[in-house]
């Protein structure tokens, strides 16, 4: 945009009046001038030049008259261009004035007394000349004369403000002509309006006028992704335009734009914030129908989904979601654009899907589109909305674009489709491209990557290194110049791969290659500005790698995964994506496994621990974390306590709930500042939102003397008094090396080696166990060999060498110990190994020589022995029980008989919750009634469902695995779940998340549980649950009942084991928990 003709003639009358007026006071040469006003008749004018051409042809060349007359000669030439709109009038007129200046000697007073008007409107011609006739050199001359009369002192020439607006106008014509460096031109005049706007003259006309101007030549300029542009000037001049003249949609517009454009090179949150709230006053302050206001709509729902593209995380995701829907919810924008947006909104639901599971497409409503989301297309939305003048070269320049995307990518896909026909003349096709485009095209960087990825897949087809070694010196050529931040992620991850992929096929790179790749993984695995899914892929990589090459990065791999990894955990809102979350990464669940075996080969034996302690069981950890205690933290600074447990009760709530409906609507908002399209969103974004102000929090408690390793993860020393009551037997199974470790409170970790192939002969138990239940029956003959031969072999890779070396560290027999296994080893007996090779002919096995506990992490075991008990006035606990008498259940009445019986023989309060009673609401309640609990029901699982694990109540209602974690029990001491599955991992589920019932009632409060780990014999409950409870409450009385729990199971499994017809399955089913 230049200034139109119009404006031109009314601001040239204004300036020859005012310098004429300043430079001849009481002259007779006003007379002369005053017959050029612009009222007089074309006729008048012309009598005029005739008569002023007789007297200059009269005059010699030194008379001191001569330059006023040739000065009015040129103002009646401008006028009578004005009249006419001739050019060769306006020629004439600036002939004059460059003759007038250089006129000499000066002679009269009012002619010595200042040259610089002369100057201005010489300028002022040229910029008109150089305006309407697009003649760019003129511009060129008048900025710089301009410039002349800014350097001069203000008293040299009336008006600083005059010359000021004029080389605004200038500059934005030599923008428009592109007359020189058009980003220098746009930094002048960002620096000019900025100047303006903070004069005297700021709330005048011409100021906006300016000011308008220069928004235009930014809009149209100033593109994304192009380099060493004054973004910084301009945005400041536009911020200060924005507040002194709020209501200039130009300069809000440009503002926006400019804010884009850095945040696509930078990735600074502030920017795009402020850039969608500049847009959003643009969109609230029009109508639908609105040039700017579709402007602004299709503006802000572009750069929602380029940073939902880029950083890939829900909250973006879901923003993008709500800016397409309204978008495309009006029917003011070009079907073209609808369609890319569209297509957009549909990237951003599969991305949802992604990350949540099966959710309502977002987009369905809005049918299907034959465009895919592009780079070039949404920079082409910028195109259409970025200015309010022709776009036509702005089309053009990116169909070229266009076309050479085309043809790469087309390469690309021919060969990921393996058609390597004419593959080296469809190779120097793609090659011929690259010269073409200049180092200021935003794609040239864009096209080498393409490039350089062709090339690399043509090497893996071909095995010819010529092909690799030209990808890597193609994909170096992309940082020849400053890279946006996303776009160096990319490159780096690409070139990172060919050259590992050179080091690892040809030795003669091998050393160089090695270490750059690495290096290269290393800076993409800390770009904070790209997405967590792809940082973790990748440091996952850099560990593999650095470990297979013994790099001493490995560690420092290690380590920034397991830290990626605890991010990506709180991605979803609720237990259940976290879960799923998980559960889709293959890294996740197997990195901290392999941090430790890797720590283990460099002896670092009590840090392998505390890696297994970070790495496993994620989800009861971080729940464990929303319980943090916040006694210490209230005496210090009470109201940073009340406020910590606030956002923990918050997030809690949400954590543990059920995702709600994803019935689309949309939200404006309004009742909490939340954007959301549907239910879904709000509940998602809601979680977001308390998730960055509880790590503010945190951040500030561990400002605070004392507190700087609040809610840290656990030393080795707190880990180690796990082992208090007797030693924790840790078993870590990864692929690299698999080690038993025992952990001791008063001694160092005692280490036991595996032989070579532990990993794969334990993984075999797991399938085998498992194949055989699945194929031939809990009940069969074929399973109870299977598991006796799984025992046998668990005797002899695990048992036989942990009974060894506990005899070797002193541990007595009948002492107490705990496993706590990880990855198949959480599926497998541990307490039933053998049996053990003895004299007599009597069959032993683990647990007749130890008792055996389980627990699903160190920290849940210290846990289990730390809370504090509430005050009871009577000597027995109370029992609450819960059953569900059933046609397949026979014998659970009598099961519910021996528990009533207590009552009698123990003067033990139970309290029954039987048939109709047994409610999951009355359960729940039940739970903060009593110490101990039993059941007496069906378990069930449901795969790839473990949240959904539960206890079958009265009417078909469930007691699920969710709603017992939701449950906090600080006074609860013993659970009885003499039900099916309750110690099984769900199938599909994650081994080391060890998500049961067991676990579930133990997090919420319960100190030791008793489970099973498969399906139980309905009349073992009975008989079981009679012996435990004799053998419980006729211990010695100085030992709390939680702590005498798992002899009293071993007493009464060994009973059970004896029994006629007692198969091997039916007694190894049940499993002690906790304390």
């Amino acid at each position: 945009m230049s200034p139109s003709l119009s404006d031109t003639r009314v601001q040239g009358e204004a300036c020859w009046h005012f310098t004429a007026c300043y430079q001849y006071p009481n002259s007779v040469v006003v007379k002369c001038l005053s017959m050029a006003a612009p009222r007089r008749s074309v006729h008048e004018i012309d009598s005029f030049i005739t008569r002023s051409q007789h007297l200059l042809s009269a005059l010699p060349r030194l008379h001191p008259r001569r330059a006023a007359c040739v000065y009015s000669l040129a103002r009646v030439r401008f006028n009578r261009y004005m009249l006419s709109s001739q050019k060769a009038d306006l020629d004439k007129a600036i002939l004059h004035l460059s003759e007038t200046m250089l006129l000499h000697p000066w002679s009269l007073p009012e002619l010595k007394q200042n040259i610089f008007p002369i100057f201005f409107n010489l300028a002022f011609a040229l910029f008109v000349r150089s305006n309407e006739f697009n003649q760019p050199e003129d511009a060129t001359y008048a900025a710089k004369y301009l410039r002349h009369l800014r350097d001069r002192p203000h008293a040299a020439f009336g008006s600083r403000h005059a010359v000021t607006t004029l080389l605004v106008d200038v500059l934005a014509v030599r923008v428009a002509l592109e007359a020189g460096s058009v980003l220098q031109d746009i930094e002048e005049m960002a620096l000019l309006c900025h100047e303006l706007l903070t004069s005297d003259a700021c709330d005048s006309a011409d100021t906006t006028r300016r000011i308008a101007l220069f928004a235009v030549a930014v809009s149209k300029k100033i593109r994304p992704w192009v380099l060493d542009q004054p973004l910084d000037q301009v945005i400041e001049s536009l911020r200060a335009a924005k507040k002194h003249k709020p209501d200039l949609r130009e300069a809000l517009f440009a503002l926006a734009h400019c804010l884009i454009c850095r945040y696509y090179m930078t990735f600074v949150n502030g920017d795009y914030d402020e850039a969608a709230s500049v847009l959003d006053e643009i969109i609230t302050s029009g109508s639908p129908e609105d040039k700017f206001v579709t402007g602004a709509q299709a503006y802000v729902t572009t750069i929602a989904m380029v940073r939902s593209d880029m950083y890939q995380t829900p909250e973006h995701s879901e923003e993008a979601i709500y800016r397409a829907r309204a978008f495309l919810s009006s029917s003011s924008h070009e079907k073209i654009l609808r369609s890319v947006i569209n297509s957009a909104l549909k990237d951003s639901a599969n991305r949802r899907s992604r990350f949540f599971g099966s959710i309502e497409d977002p987009g369905a409503r809005f049918g299907d589109s034959q465009y895919s989301l592009s780079e070039s297309q949404l920079l082409a939305v910028m195109g259409i909305y970025g200015t309010r003048d022709d776009n036509s070269e702005f089309k053009r320049t990116f169909g070229r674009i266009g076309k050479k995307n085309e043809l790469l990518e087309g390469l690309l896909s021919r060969i990921r489709n393996n058609d390597m026909t004419k593959i080296d003349k469809a190779i120097e096709e793609a090659r011929s491209i690259l010269p073409s485009s200049a180092p200021t095209d935003p794609y040239a960087t864009h096209h080498c990557k393409l490039f350089g990825c062709v090339l690399f897949d043509v090497f893996e087809r071909t095995r010819k290194i010529k092909y690799l070694n030209e990808s890597i010196s193609t994909l170096r050529r992309v940082f020849e110049h400053p890279l946006p931040q996303y776009r160096r992620f990319e490159a780096l991850g690409l070139l990172s791969r060919s050259l590992l992929t050179r080091s690892g096929s040809f030795p003669g790179y091998r050393t160089q290659d090695l270490d750059e790749g690495l290096e290269l993984l290393s800076r993409c695995v800390d770009d904070r500005q790209a997405s967590l899914p792809r940082r973790l892929q990748f440091a996952c990589l850099w560990a593999h790698i650095a470990r297979v090459t013994r790099r001493p990065s490995a560690s420092t791999a290690y380590e920034t995964s397991m830290l990626l990894i605890q991010e990506t955990l709180i991605f979803a809102p609720t237990l259940q994506l976290q879960h799923a979350a998980l559960a889709s990464s293959d890294e996740s669940h197997r990195i901290s496994l392999d941090y430790a075996s890797h720590r283990l080969d460099l002896g670092q034996l009590e840090e392998a621990i505390e890696t297994l302690e970070r790495g496993r069981a994620l989800l009861w950890s971080e729940m464990r974390h929303l319980r943090a205690s916040i006694d210490q933290l209230l005496q210090v600074h009470p109201h940073l306590a009340h406020k910590f447990a606030r956002v923990n009760r918050d997030l809690e709530e949400l954590t543990k709930s059920i995702p709600p409906s994803h019935e689309l609507s949309i939200d404006d908002g309004t009742a909490d500042d939340l954007r959301a399209v549907d239910p879904f969103s709000r509940f998602l974004l809601k979680q977001r939102k308390l998730l960055k102000e509880r790590d503010e929090l945190i951040s500030q408690i561990q400002e605070l003397p004392g507190f700087n390793n609040f809610l840290t993860c656990h030393s080795f020393d707190t880990l180690r008094s796990a082992a208090s009551s007797g030693p924790v037997i840790i078993i870590n199974h990864s692929k690299w090396r698999s080690d038993i470790l025992i952990l001791l409170q008063n001694a160092s970790p005692s280490l036991i080696p595996t032989p070579h192939d532990f990993y794969h002969r334990a993984r075999a138990l797991k399938d085998k166990l498992l194949d055989s239940r699945h194929k031939y029956g809990l009940d069969s003959s074929h399973y109870d060999q299977a598991l006796a031969s799984v025992l046998a072999e668990l005797y002899k890779l695990v048992g036989k060498p942990v009974i060894d070396r506990l005899r070797q560290l002193g541990v007595p027999e009948q002492s107490r110990i705990w496993w706590c296994p990880t990855s198949v080893f959480c599926s497998l007996p541990l307490h039933a190994m053998g049996p053990i090779p003895s004299d007599d002919a009597e069959k032993r096995y683990f647990l007749d020589l130890y008792i055996c506990s389980y627990t699903p992490t160190l920290s849940a075991l210290i846990q289990s022995r730390n809370r504090i008990l509430g005050s009871r006035s009577s000597e027995r606990p109370s029992v609450l029980l819960v059953a569900q008498p059933d046609p397949t259940l026979p014998t659970v009445k009598g099961e519910i008989q021996v528990v009533r019986d207590l009552q009698d023989n123990t003067n033990t309060e139970v309290i029954s919750l039987i048939s109709e009673a047994a409610t999951p609401a009355a359960v729940i309640d039940g739970f903060r009634h009593h110490q101990f609990v039993h059941f007496a029901c069906h378990g069930t699982l449901e795969a790839g469902k473990p949240f959904e694990a539960g206890f079958e109540l009265y009417g078909d209602e469930r007691l699920t695995l969710l709603e017992i974690v939701r449950s906090h029990l600080p006074t609860a001491e013993f659970a009885f779940l003499s039900a099916c599955h309750t110690a099984e991992v769900t199938e599909g589920s994650l081994d080391d998340e060890i998500l049961h019932l067991a676990a579930a009632v133990q997090y919420c409060g319960f100190r030791s549980v008793i489970g099973t780990m498969w399906a139980m014999v309905d009349e073992d409950g009975r008989d079981l649950a009679e012996h435990f409870y004799k053998t419980l409450f006729s211990s010695s009385r100085r030992v709390p009942y939680y702590e005498r729990s798992a002899k009293a199971l071993r007493v009464a499994v060994k009973k059970l084991r004896k029994k006629r017809r007692v198969t091997l399955e039916r007694w190894v089913n049940f499993v002690h928990y906790g304390a």
